[in-house]
């Protein structure tokens, strides 16, 4: 995913399409690419749709929406986030523009025995539209997310750079990290928003979750570290929930 680096200081969620219509080759690439998502979890099928804007919900004057339909199962909502915050990131480096739209209803909420993950718009903005630099981003510090317990010797401040602008529902940043040595343990935290039902909210932090673990891929791998990742039990009866553990090497 290292190939993605560039267009994380690039994306935002975005709300202008005044670039025109896709062209149907531009349409090809956006639906194509789907087809070479990296899974969190390989195990689990997802699907994607793809619908003229207008036939959904979506309040945003977007050209198209993408429908996300997934098999439930241990992570299953990270999976959606990590694999397609890829989808966002390659889209950004097109110019087209993509919202994440927690507010998205469908007809079926099952279909192809998979169920309803999430729903995001997108179309064409201009180059103009998007972020030019991290000043433009809204977000924790990393000693507010990133805690070390042990560096031993490891210094990944500048990894913690680029994962802290991973982008969150409400932009509530429902995760924490901490370092011991040359392993990551990264947790999801519940949270609360007055703009979102605590069901809906719970549900946006686990596709959050999912968006990180993107960021700190690409991070990772931009800064010329190899990692061997360890998914664990999503569990609902804890306010910290370990996600993945990373063991880093260079």
């Amino acid at each position: 995913m290292k190939e993605l680096f560039n267009a994380v200081y690039k994306r935002k969620s975005m709300r202008k399409y005044n670039g025109g219509s896709l062209t149907a080759e531009e349409l090809k690439q956006v639906k194509d690419y789907l087809h070479q998502l990296k899974p969190l979890c390989s195990e689990l099928k997802v699907d994607f749709e793809i619908v003229p804007c207008k036939q959904t919900n979506c309040k945003f004057d977007a050209e198209y929406a993408l429908i996300v339909y997934s098999e439930e199962g241990n992570l299953w909502l990270a999976n959606v986030g990590y694999m397609l915050e890829q989808w966002d990131l390659y889209l950004a480096t097109m110019n087209i523009g993509v919202c994440w739209y927690g507010m998205g209803k469908v007809r079926e909420e099952q279909k192809y025995g998979l169920s309803y993950a999430i729903m995001l718009s997108f179309g064409k903005s201009k180059e103009e539209d998007f972020r030019v630099d991290t000043s433009e981003f809204n977000r924790k510090s990393v000693s507010e997310i990133w805690q070390v317990v042990d560096n031993a010797n490891l210094d990944l401040h500048a990894v913690g750079e680029i994962a802290r602008l991973a982008p969150s529902a409400c932009n509530s940043q429902p995760w924490k990290v901490e370092q011991e040595g040359n392993k990551l343990k990264i947790y999801r935290e519940k949270g609360k928003t007055p703009v979102l039902s605590s069901v809906l909210f719970k549900h946006w932090n686990k596709v959050d979750v999912g968006i990180f673990l993107c960021f700190l891929e690409i991070a990772l791998e931009n800064e010329g570290y190899a990692f061997a990742r360890q998914l664990h039990t999503d569990t609902d009866d804890q306010k910290k929930v370990l996600t993945a553990t990373y063991t880093i090497s260079k």
